[in-house]
């Protein structure tokens, strides 16, 4: 690849990581939250696979990818459990709502 590809691709990564980061700051829905925190994950995902790809170790990235997605599946169906569960305890999934109860 030329270093015109690997910069685009490394802004690429740089966006999504940056959206990722806004999604999950700055959303007041949980729901937001939680999609801020995949599109964070995807980034990191695709950092292994780059940096695999300019170390030549591209069977190391690909275990540590098969990883992050385990782990990924698995944080995303407990926060999106827990979100069900905001949900039906308070009737909202506003963020600034759920920072206002006490108790």
């Amino acid at each position: 690849m030329t270093d015109l590809v690997l910069a685009a691709v490394g802004a690429g990564i740089a966006g999504l990581f940056a959206l990722g980061f806004y999604g999950l700051v700055g959303r007041k829905s949980l729901v937001k939250v939680v999609l801020g925190l995949e599109v964070l994950g995807k980034a990191a995902t695709l950092t292994f696979v780059l940096g695999g790809f300019l170390t030549d170790d591209l069977g190391r990235a690909q275990a540590f990818v098969f990883t992050i997605i385990v782990v990924e599946v698995i944080a995303a169906a407990l926060a999106l459990a827990l979100v069900v569960n905001v949900y039906r305890t308070t009737g909202t999934l506003s963020v600034a709502a759920i920072r206002r109860m006490q108790g």
